[in-house]
């Protein structure tokens, strides 16, 4: 089970999304703080695998706390939750350390795929800040092509992948070819074999 320390200003950002993520068996909240500076002590002290946060917080802004992270631990992913256009901050997150950026106003369940595709170990970020190579890759990929890719990497056939998305085979097929192409790879193999280079 994964631990996630959830730090934003927002009460009620912080109780949607602890609970919806608190809602899937691989996920546990073991925390969550409204300002910078709680926010930092608690991921030191609980030393989580995920830390999802704002940028914009009082007492330490989030870049701050994301260079401090770094400064001790290179293992804790960072995740940005941000309110702000990935145009104007996601590029400095990437700088700071972060592995991924997130926007407020997109759909929740989108949340889930992206936390679970940087705990993979892949770097989630918008087209316009992605560099090229494989971050540039996943960031061509839609909400429901990062879905099944991370089913792919995980070695499940086609067959698998359809009944927990309740698809047809056919269409996962054709998801895969898509995700391939964009990522420039050539077969199932090469999927797995990039995600275990990410």
């Amino acid at each position: 089970m994964k631990k996630i320390v959830i730090v934003d200003d927002h009460p009620m950002v912080r109780e949607a999304v602890s609970q919806f993520l608190d809602a899937d068996p691989e996920f546990k909240v073991v925390g969550h703080a409204g300002d910078g500076i709680e926010g930092l002590k608690m991921i030191l002290f609980e030393d989580p695998d995920l830390v999802v946060l704002d940028l914009e917080l009082p007492g330490i802004d989030g870049l701050s706390i994301i260079r401090r992270i770094r400064e001790r631990n290179e293992r804790i992913r960072i995740l940005i939750l941000s309110a702000k256009s990935p145009r104007v901050l996601a590029g400095h997150a990437r700088v700071a350390g972060a592995n991924g950026y997130f926007e407020k106003g997109r759909n929740i369940e989108e949340l889930l795929t992206v936390v679970k595709l940087v705990l993979f170990g892949y770097d989630c970020f918008p087209t316009d800040v992605a560099h090229r190579g494989k971050e540039g890759g996943l960031s061509l990929l839609s909400s429901r092509e990062l879905e099944v890719l991370q089913y792919l990497v995980r070695g499940e056939n086609n067959k698998a992948i359809a009944e927990k998305l309740s698809l047809s085979d056919k269409t996962v097929s054709t998801y895969k070819i898509r995700i391939q192409a964009k990522l420039g790879v050539s077969s199932a193999a090469g999927l797995v074999e990039f995600a275990a280079k990410s």
